[in-house]
């Protein structure tokens, strides 16, 4: 149907491209502006030794400080930044970013693995919805229980606390039957149990890549304090046996959970920070750094599950080290205390900021290479474990040798400057093929048009980013859909003056020259694809808007230029030749413009 009737396909393909566009500029879909078109911070780091940059470093080690680099960069909230490696240099472009000392900061600091003890287990972080709800929650059975006046759940915990520390003596050791109870099954926020782990491996609990472990509230020291009071209070007049005081205790405990900053982050500090799910650790000081660590590897265990096996260095600076904080662990010592129930303390293993896992210890010793870390891993997670292990131990020392703040004033200029330059390109283009071709022209600029808005979709809801060589590549296929419509408007004009009809002869002319068009377009896509393969940044991103608007042009010539070329020929307009760019004195003098034109074409007896 719509062979025979190509204006309806010309309608179809402006209603549902058009329409695709105004859908996403509704929707606030809008490309993404790179650096040099709204300004940022631009650094070049490359590893350095003894002060020295050298390019002793392999691809792996560079593509882990880049995963490293990328983690601390989407912390600073910056939109679409982009991290990439050229060679032994790493090169940071953050567009919209302002300080450019604090970007160096952060992204020029050296990754450190440390290994905290976990000392309490606080839950998933709160927000939105679910904040307010625990809140109402909270609210709610506060006025249920029978509290001391003027203390929350946590200050009870607090206060029986310190005086279950103080009559431990001078150790500050915690009675075993000091704990809170933990919920019993009338309670709405359960508390998972810590799986059983095998004998000798340290096991990471359920909690580590989902739940975080048991939620089983201890008697620790909180922040903030207990709200002041004006006379004594009695923390022994809660009901602890209570299962709505121990949901409420964990309610409180959630809601305080404030991960530490990255930058009050200290090794010797205790901190609170979050593993990439969103369950927050309180932990102790740093006990070991990934230089204690040789080497690590990921493999399948006897059961057919994912496990990491770490070797630690030999001697004082490696093994001993491990083991001397495992042994206080597997004891439950107060520097790494049983949480959540589990039988063994955990110690978190945590890089920049972020829990990568927490597994509990189950022997006091282990030999430097028989250490298994085992538990609910995919693939891709013990290898991610693993070669952070690993590449703790080898840290690569990053120097910035190049940084470059690009003012948001000039990335303005820039884009004005390309959008300028791009309606100059289209106005003398549009004035040329009108002084040549016409109406033909309208038809050209509204394939071009189709192109465009192809393109305006695709950056729009790929989130691509648009570079001032993007702009630049976009202006130069300005010319490519020039000369693709050039090539059918004069095989069609030859036709014509050839003896043919513009009615007869459009589909053979469209079809002739869209077999030259696709050669044309496809050495075009060979060049921008090499060049986007072989290249890095600005230049890629030339390459790739000149090979996808060279795709669009493609498609835009089919199902818009060569339909509506067809309408056009079938209409009145064909009576006037001279409106399609096709002088009247050019029609061969044995036949009138109006036989050729409307197709009966009366051979003279001088040609017989």
């Amino acid at each position: 149907m719509l062979k025979r009737h190509p204006g309806r396909l010309s309608l179809l393909t402006m209603a549902v491209v058009y329409g695709l566009l105004i859908a996403t500029i509704i929707w606030g879909g809008t490309p993404t502006l790179g650096l040099d078109l709204q300004g940022g911070v631009s650094v070049n780091l490359q590893p350095v030794k003894d002060g020295q940059v050298t390019d002793d470093v392999t691809p792996e080690q560079l593509d882990q400080a880049i995963e490293v680099i990328r983690k601390r960069v989407d912390a600073l909230g910056v939109a679409e930044p982009e991290v990439s490696r050229q060679g032994s240099t790493i090169q940071v472009q953050l567009p919209g970013a302002t300080n450019q000392q604090e970007v160096l900061e952060i992204v020029g600091k050296t990754a450190e693995l440390r290994f905290r003890p976990v000392l309490e287990d606080l839950g998933q972080t709160l927000s939105g919805e679910a904040r307010a709800e625990a809140e109402a929650k909270v609210a709610q059975l506060s006025s249920e229980i029978d509290l001391p006046e003027g203390l929350n759940a946590t200050g009870v915990v607090q206060k029986l606390s310190a005086e279950a520390e103080a009559n431990a003596g001078a150790q500050g050791q915690i009675p075993a039957d000091a704990a809170v109870p933990p919920p019993t099954a009338e309670t709405s926020v359960p508390a998972p149990a810590v799986p059983e782990a095998p004998g000798t491996t340290i096991d990471p609990t359920a909690g580590d890549a989902n739940t975080g472990g048991g939620r089983s509230a201890r008697f620790r020291r909180q922040d903030p304090p207990p709200p002041p009071t004006t006379a004594p209070v009695d923390p022994r007049a809660a009901d602890l046996a209570n299962p709505k005081f121990v949901e409420l205790y964990q309610l409180e405990q959630r809601l305080l959970a404030n991960v530490t900053p990255a930058a009050e982050d200290e090794r010797d500090a205790e901190v609170r920070l979050a593993d990439k799910d969103g369950f927050i650790y309180r932990l102790g000081p740093t006990q070991l750094t990934g230089t204690a660590v040789e080497t690590a590897a990921a493999g399948l265990g006897q059961d057919g599950r994912w496990t990491v096996n770490p070797v630690f260095k030999p001697g004082a600076d490696g093994i001993d080290l491990f083991n001397a904080i495992a042994a206080k662990c597997n004891a439950g010592d107060p520097i790494c205390p049983k949480v959540g129930g589990a039988e063994n303390g955990r110690l978190a293993i945590v890089l920049d900021s972020e829990v990568l896992s927490a597994p509990s210890i189950n022997e006091p010793t282990f030999s430097r290479d028989q250490i298994q870390i085992s538990g609910d891993f995919t693939e891709e997670q013990a290898k991610n474990l693993a070669v952070s292990l690993r590449f703790g131990s080898l840290p690569i020392e990053l120097a910035p040798q190049q940084a470059e703040l690009v003012s948001a004033t000039l990335g303005e200029d820039a884009l004005r400057a390309g959008i300028i330059a791009g309606l100059i390109g289209l106005g003398l283009v549009f004035a040329y093929l009108f002084a040549y071709y016409r109406l033909l022209a309208i038809i050209t600029l509204g394939s071009m048009t189709i192109s465009a808005s192809l393109l305006w979709i695709v950056m729009a809801n790929l989130n691509a980013t648009v570079t001032l060589a993007g702009v630049v590549g976009i202006i130069v296929s300005i010319g490519i859909s020039l000369d693709s419509s050039i090539v059918f408007f004069e095989g069609w004009k030859e036709d014509v003056l050839n003896g043919a009809t513009l009615r007869t002869t459009v589909e053979r002319s469209f079809s002739s020259a869209y077999a030259t068009i696709i050669k044309a377009d496809v050495s075009s896509l060979i060049g921008a694809g090499v060049l986007y393969w072989l290249s890095v940044g600005p230049v890629r991103g030339f390459a790739f808007y000149l090979g996808i608007m060279t795709v669009f042009d493609l498609i835009a010539a089919y199902v818009f230029l060569r339909p509506t070329s067809i309408v056009l020929a079938r209409s009145k307009w064909a009576d006037h030749p001279r409106w399609l760019g096709i002088p009247s004195d050019t029609v061969p003098p044995t036949e009138s413009a109006v036989d050729v034109l409307s197709g009966d074409v009366v051979a003279s007896e001088a040609l017989r």
